[in-house]
């Protein structure tokens, strides 16, 4: 068996995640240190609110996974 080894960069590794749990089924999406917006875990899908405040923000998709529901507020519709 031949292992091959690859580099991986430190900062991939370093990299902070952009989410923070706050609650059992909650999560906040920061990015550059503001608040872009919520997840919301209802069953399995996962609900992007748009809005720095949780009690204001206005749901933007559903989505089937984490990363789908993360990247609709990264990339928020016009």
């Amino acid at each position: 068996m031949v292992m091959e080894a690859r580099h991986v960069e430190s900062t991939a590794l370093a990299a902070p995640q952009p989410w923070t749990r706050v609650d059992l089924d909650l999560y906040e999406i920061t990015w550059d240190g503001v608040v872009a917006g919520y997840i919301e875990v209802v069953g399995h899908v996962f609900v992007a609110l748009s809005g720095p405040r949780y009690d204001r923000a206005v749901e933007v998709r559903q989505a089937l996974t984490f990363s789908d529901a993360v990247d609709a507020l990264r990339h928020p519709a016009s």
